[in-house]
């Protein structure tokens, strides 16, 4: 599951499909949030995947088309869709467990972490966030991964590729 997870990301969030100066985050908050309220909640709320494609609760079929024509550059409606397509498919353990000290994922993804080498690591210090876990807030063993995998998957779509 963990690497079917990992390529998930690899595949949909790569280089040539995320602009390197777009944080998507930013973007929705900047352009979405007002109207459909935070991305993950919106995504768990309103969409789903049938046949590997996002599809909203109130348009039929792909919603690549619609997103086109909803005041969505080209270029960013597969990265959004992708992220979009991602949150729905995972738990908001990040929301549940960890917002109530680190507000969003995204925000604290952008303050506090770095992908080096393709391990996740916190800014200040250098340490695998993985080994912080073990002995950091209210996670589970079995919830560790997940978080990880999570946290990775939005500092590439607030920063782009690392370095």
């Amino acid at each position: 599951m963990k690497n079917l997870y990992l390529l998930l990301i690899a595949a949909t969030i790569s280089p040539l499909a995320l602009p390197a100066t777009v944080d998507l985050h930013a973007h929705w908050d900047q352009r979405c949030q007002s109207c459909h309220g935070h991305a993950g909640a919106f995504a768990r709320r309103f969409l789903r995947i049938e046949n590997d494609q996002l599809v909203g609760a109130h348009h039929n079929g792909n919603l690549d088309a619609f997103l086109r024509n909803h005041y969505l550059n080209d270029e960013l409606v597969a990265p959004v869709t992708a992220m979009l397509k991602a949150q729905v498919a995972s738990r908001p353990l990040f929301n549940q467990k960890c917002a109530g000290c680190h507000g969003t994922a995204a925000e604290f993804a952008r303050l506090s972490l770095l992908i080096k080498d393709g391990v996740l690591i916190r800014q200040s210090n250098g340490r695998k966030v993985v080994d912080y876990l073990a002995s950091h807030g209210r996670l589970k063993p079995d919830e560790v991964q997940i978080v990880i995998d999570s946290l990775t998957r939005v500092r590439l779509e607030v920063s782009g590729p690392a370095k």
